[in-house]
């Protein structure tokens, strides 16, 4: 049933609704207020699609990271303050969400996953979900988990080192070119014999090489522009899929 504290009517005014009611109608805003909806990771590309979806009138957001935001983060995070320095990113998530939109229901949980209990994450509750992990092994298995129970779902794939927004594309996985990540996702895919046939946003951008770092993964270059780019393309997808869903 519509939750009515999210979608003000039309004689409500200066709600941040009125410009989405414009596009997507009245019955648009009653499908997304009702949506549920997962994101897992809450780095450059899952924050900015966490937050395009809150501003895009979704009821309900389910958000998973286990990190805390570093000063290291604010030049990418969409939600990136230096008040939040420290916290965890999904408590600095839900406080930002609910200063857009104090009606909006959001599960945040602080886990850390492996790619033996990345199954274990999915929140079954949603019915559309992004996947924002950047660790190969946890992203492999979270995919793998999704499309073999049937979830919707889209990928994010590689965006630090980059500075070119223009070149990310959004296709079948089975399209991705030129993209690191990708290709060693898809190594671990195809092992587990899961098809290719989800949706996916990648750049076909040459990355800067990371810095390295002495038995340690190297750090990764990252600006403002790919990462949260590709988060909007990521939420732009899901809400077109939230209305050819509820047939708006």
């Amino acid at each position: 049933m519509t939750n009515l504290q999210n979608v003000p009517s039309e004689k409500s005014s200066g709600s941040f609704f009125d410009r989405t009611r414009i596009i997507v109608g009245e019955s648009g805003l009653c499908a997304l207020a009702n949506a549920h909806v997962a994101v897992y990771g809450l780095g450059g590309v899952g924050a900015a699609c966490a937050l395009d979806l809150v501003r895009a009138g979704v009821g309900y957001l389910h958000v998973v990271d286990f990190d805390t935001v570093e000063t290291s983060n604010l030049n990418r995070l969409a939600f990136g303050f230096q008040r939040y320095v420290g916290q965890a990113k999904s408590d600095a998530f839900i406080d930002v969400a609910k200063e857009i939109n104090p009606a909006i229901e959001i599960v945040g949980e602080k886990l850390f996953f492996s790619s033996d209990t990345a199954a274990g994450i999915i929140a079954r509750e949603c019915s559309v979900h992004a996947d924002c992990v950047d660790s190969l092994g946890p992203k492999a298995s979270l995919i793998a988990a999704l499309r073999q129970g049937d979830f919707i779902f889209i990928s994010s794939m590689g965006t630090a080192g980059r500075l070119m927004p223009e070149r990310l594309k959004l296709g079948p996985m089975a399209s991705v070119k030129g993209c690191p990540l990708a290709r060693a996702v898809r190594q671990k895919l195809s092992k587990m014999q899961i098809p290719l046939d989800f949706p996916a946003v990648w750049s076909d951008e040459p990355a800067v090489r990371p810095l390295p770092r002495e038995g340690r993964r190297g750090i990764q270059g990252s600006a403002p522009f790919v990462p949260q780019t590709a988060g909007h393309f990521m939420a732009a997808w899901i809400v077109r899929r939230l209305l050819e869903d509820a047939h708006v």
